[in-house]
């Protein structure tokens, strides 16, 4: 079987890479390494800081797998989507300090890995991060709802969920959405550095500072989290808009949206 999620530790810092060409889709087999990835670095007892990153230069991750998606029916989806929201929950309760390394395009579900690492290093150019699952009819279900509005506040998230819109590096910057850029060939090493700085320092204080930082919004996201589930579900299964979003996006034209 392939390996579509590599893990590369030195000196204490976890690479996690993802390598499913050609976009890193959130393929079921994908997430099942991605989350065996993220288990093993629980209890390898070496990693003291992680960076995730990308094989593929000029994407992270495009989110959802849709070809998979559409071979679906309610109940199979659903469970792609549990899957995918147990997936990125393990990665955001890691008890050490987590990188996402953004030199290429994250969206969807690719921004929402990336919700649940600590810190976003993007390239100021050839990247873009966004939501865009409202223009194919649907809602973000892997967090996206619960975590956007966390980070840069409910009004910003707001309008970044409902207008669907990908945001180059200096936008993201501006509204908090990453946290440095650097130019594209650049992300990778100064996330690796900055991973290498944090995992000199305490990372057992580390762990328990994220933990002390999430508690409070960890119950409030598996409710979130419930109501995404319900609620890409709805969309994906019982709309026609959805249909039309999907089948638009695969013939590249503009979807005709009518509300049913």
């Amino acid at each position: 079987m392939s390996e579509l999620v590599r893990c590369e530790t030195q000196n204490g810092v976890t690479q996690i890479i993802l390598n499913s060409p050609p976009a890193n889709a959130m393929s079921p087999e994908l997430m099942r390494q991605l989350d065996e990835t993220v288990s093993a670095i629980e209890v390898d007892g070496k990693t003291r800081a992680v960076v995730l990153c990308s094989a593929l230069p000029k994407i992270l991750m495009a989110g959802a797998d849709l070809k998979y998606m559409t071979s679906l029916n309610e109940s199979r989806f659903r469970q792609y989507i549990r899957v995918a929201q147990d997936t990125l929950n393990r990665l955001e309760i890691l008890p050490v300090p987590t990188i996402a390394a953004i030199t290429g395009h994250a969206l969807g579900g690719g921004c929402e890995l990336t919700l649940c690492c600590d810190f976003r290093f993007m390239a100021d150019s050839k990247a873009l991060i966004g939501l865009p699952e409202v223009t194919l009819g649907l809602l973000p279900g892997a967090g996206g709802t619960q975590r956007l509005p966390r980070l840069i506040g409910r009004a910003k998230a707001t309008e970044l969920l409902i207008r669907g819109n990908s945001l180059a590096g200096p936008e993201a910057l501006a509204i908090g959405l990453v946290d440095r850029l650097y130019p594209p060939e650049s992300v990778l090493s100064e996330a690796l550095a900055f991973a290498a700085e944090l995992a000199q320092g305490a990372t057992q204080a580390i762990g328990r500072i994220k933990q002390c930082l999430k508690a409070a919004s960890l119950a409030s996201i598996k409710a979130g989290l419930n109501e995404e589930l319900e609620g890409i579900s709805y969309l994906f299964s019982h709309t026609q808009d959805t249909k039309e979003g999907i089948t638009a996006f695969v013939e590249k034209r503009k979807p005709v949206y009518t509300g049913k």
